[in-house]
């Protein structure tokens, strides 16, 4: 990878509870000449930037003992961290999470799958100390985050469908009820992961009963969402909703 080694190698910390990910992710960028460490979560990832600061942080948002949200939340907090760049690197997806990260102190936010070209170019452009130009382009892309997040609050948007936000809108009346939605284009495997989130399984444990990575079952609950026309954090109410159940469905 010519172009990566020519770039000044860079100290990163990955955080991320999944070990494969998170070793998969380190190879690459080691492999570009970074010098990589690694955290298992949000507490191990907090007391890493304590001990050396890195240049960047590549931060898995769904982790246990302190999530991503958390470790933003505390980067933000400490003026010694503060300007520290972060990339977001995760499976979800929705519109109100990308916000979230960015108002919260991320720099660039990027989904699993993801590719490993566009993980390298993130994160040399994250600590890459931006011109004034840059500067007034990230100014206006806040505005218009917070622009789209009051959209969000409404509970409207100017061209999309009704949304909740924060659950700060209440449900419509029971006669203004939005139609059921129909599961007839979903998968056996689609409906089986929507009916063990609809019996309160979590994403973990799906992704072990599974033998796949919680990556992979986000990305299931993506599609899911999709096919349902729903945002993906609300599943599980529309899976329950139309009666999918684990007990109902099996995977072929």
């Amino acid at each position: 990878m010519e172009a990566a080694s020519t770039s000044t190698p860079l100290d990163v910390l990955v955080i991320d509870d999944e070990p494969a990910l998170s070793e998969l992710v380190a190879a690459n960028l080691a492999a570009a000449g970074h010098r990589v460490r690694t955290a298992p979560d949000g507490r191990a990832g907090l007391a890493a930037v304590a001990e050396r600061r890195p240049d960047v942080v590549v931060l898995d948002v769904m982790m246990p003992v302190l999530d991503g949200w958390g470790v933003l939340e505390a980067l933000a907090e400490d003026p010694s961290t503060a300007e520290l760049p972060v990339v977001m690197l995760t499976a979800l997806s929705s519109e109100q999470d990308v916000i979230r990260a960015h108002l919260t102190g991320a720099v660039h936010y990027l989904t699993k799958p993801f590719e490993v070209s566009a993980l390298l170019t993130t994160v040399h452009t994250a600590a890459t100390p931006p011109n004034d130009e840059q500067r007034r382009e990230r100014r206006l892309q806040l505005r218009g985050f917070l622009s789209r997040l009051a959209e969000l609050d409404a509970g409207r948007t100017a061209t999309g469908p009704r949304v909740r936000f924060a659950g700060l809108e209440s449900m419509p009346p029971a006669d203004l009820a939005q139609p059921v939605p129909s599961t007839d284009a979903l998968t056996p495997r689609q409906r089986h992961v929507a009916g063990l989130f609809a019996d309160g399984v979590s994403a973990r444990a799906i992704a072990e009963q599974l033998g796949t990575s919680r990556s992979n079952v986000y990305a299931t609950r993506a599609r899911i969402a999709r096919h349902l026309g729903v945002a993906p954090e609300d599943v599980v109410e529309t899976a329950r909703r139309v009666g999918l159940t684990a007990s109902t469905e099996h995977e072929d």
